[in-house]
């Protein structure tokens, strides 16, 4: 039985193995044009396997607004002569958290649920 403020993961590993494989030969097939779109699917997999505290993550990213951002960090990166590559990791995680929810925690805290 879980409690309430039990934190766990619910995907399997025969699941994780499909997102994997599809992530890839989307990749592969599109010359890596597809690897935001592959970055997405599996966030939302793991989102909804995902529970803090018995409330599940959600991830709302979108692969179009993931591929601008890539694009947009690259174009600093050669602008800046290579400088701005080692900021583009911290902006990928700003994104990915930026699209990233604990859904039923903010009604639940302010009681509005």
């Amino acid at each position: 039985m879980r409690h309430h403020n039990d934190s766990y993961f619910t995907g399997t590993l025969l699941e994780y193995f499909g997102i994997i494989l599809v992530s890839f030969l989307a990749g592969f097939f599109t010359f890596g044009l597809a690897a935001p779109w592959a970055f997405c699917y599996r966030e939302k997999w793991v989102a909804k396997h995902t529970y803090i505290e018995g409330h599940q993550l959600h991830f709302v990213g979108k692969a179009f607004d993931l591929w601008l951002s890539l694009l947009k960090w690259t174009l600093f990166s050669i602008l800046t002569l290579g400088l701005y590559s080692f900021v583009v990791p911290i902006r990928f995680q700003q994104w990915r958290i930026k699209n990233t929810y604990l859904y039923g925690y903010w009604d639940e805290y302010y009681g509005t649920e």
